[in-house]
């Protein structure tokens, strides 16, 4: 695609663009050839990533990604000044943070018209269920980032709800085998979760009050001062692309709930201003809840800001979010470790079990981990290592 373009054969054939050409060639869709195209364009700019991806270090799924970004125009220009960012952030994180590190980058550096824009997406929020000719329903909708994240955090509570019944259910019928006999699959659960939702809003008595969710938003002091200043109308000190993207990768610069979604600055500003969430605001101080050795499990503020440190399971490859974690010591208490945030670190059920089985896990300087499996060898900390030499 990238010949073609540069080429410009595609004119011979009386084609108008390198992409039309290969939509017709390729039989793809509009938005295929479009993003394949965008794609062609990114890497056309960004040669260090380019040639990362051509060997394998990158996937597919980061480029295109990073695509979108470079389709912002009012951001392209620095991208490349930042692409060694972000072919380290590409690199070195799993997807989910990616994803996250590429809005929270573009939001950033395009503050101003991201504030503008904010207002035209509230405008545009909505939801249209249409019926197809079978007589299933399909609902398609816009949500605010905020209120998608709180949708999904009472959506996922509940598919959980609806699972454990599930397995209750199985393991009283068929004992140790329940795993084989689930009646739903998780697109089901979701399903019948989001019923229930409904059903309840229906039969709530009117007048009688919305229940409380807290939705636990953590940013920086930073980003809430410019995005404050912004909606007070007030010019905000620039915005430097590449030590933005250093800030994020470094964690010093985050907008999101406490299980990773990535939230807009401006959304979370304005909800704060009204007092409809519970704000945790970190600045460099890092302020850490300390508790001591007279509790053994972490509950209450300790837990909060433990699982505020991480926004999913510490084990390599897990996804569970912080939010359905068990908080660990990373010291057992049992050795001396002690019940505050600095000994805690977000565990599913699973990897807290099975790190009694002879795993030993350690918190890096820089807060990466290394897990030491029990032969004494190391689980990489992800794909990017897979790459390089190895003894045997």
């Amino acid at each position: 695609l990238g010949q073609i373009d540069s080429s410009g054969v595609y004119a011979a054939d009386g084609h108008f663009s390198a992409r039309v050409m290969m939509r017709h060639h390729g039989q793809l869709s509009g938005a295929e050839a479009s993003q394949r195209f965008g794609v062609c364009r990114t890497l056309r700019d960004l040669p260090d990533v380019a040639k990362a991806y051509s060997s394998g270090m990158v996937g597919t799924d980061q480029i295109r990604r990073l695509a979108r970004v470079w389709s912002n125009p009012r951001v392209r220009e620095f991208v490349p000044a930042c692409e060694h960012e972000f072919l380290h952030a590409a690199t070195s994180m799993e997807f989910p943070d990616f994803d996250s590190f590429c809005g929270q980058w573009e939001q950033a550096v395009d503050a101003d018209g991201a504030h503008k824009q904010a207002e035209k997406r509230w405008q545009r929020r909505n939801i249209h269920p249409t019926q197809d000719f079978d007589g299933m329903w399909n609902i398609n909708g816009r949500m605010m980032s905020l209120d998608g994240a709180e949708f999904y955090e009472i959506l996922s509570r509940l598919a959980d709800a609806e699972r454990l019944t599930d397995i209750e259910t199985a393991q009283d019928e068929y004992g140790d085998e329940w795993r084989l006999h689930l009646p739903r699959t998780a697109a089901q659960l979701r399903y019948d979760a989001f019923m229930t939702l409904i059903r309840r809003g229906a039969a709530a008595r009117p007048g009688g009050g919305i229940a409380e969710v807290v939705t636990n938003v953590v940013i920086d002091q930073r980003s809430f001062e410019q995005q404050l200043a912004l909606l007070c109308g007030v010019e905000p000190e620039p915005v430097i692309p590449a030590d933005v993207a250093a800030a994020i990768i470094g964690g010093t610069r985050f907008s999101r709930t406490a299980s990773g979604t990535w939230i807009n600055p401006a959304e979370i500003v304005a909800q704060a201003l009204t007092g409809q969430l519970r704000r945790v605001v970190i600045n460099s101080a890092s302020v850490v809840i300390d508790v001591g050795r007279s509790q053994r499990l972490f509950t209450g503020s300790p837990r909060l800001a433990a699982m505020l440190q991480a926004t999913r399971c510490y084990w390599h490859g897990c996804w569970t979010p912080a939010t359905k974690c068990q908080i660990d010591h990373i010291t057992p208490f049992r050795d001396g470790g002690q019940t505050n945030p600095a000994n805690g670190q977000p565990a599913c059920r699973g990897h807290n079990l099975i790190k009694e089985k002879g795993y030993h896990t350690r918190r890096n300087p820089d807060g990466t981990w290394t897990i030491q499996r029990p032969d004494g060898s190391t689980v990489p900390p992800h794909t990017s290592q897979w790459h390089q030499p190895r003894a045997g």
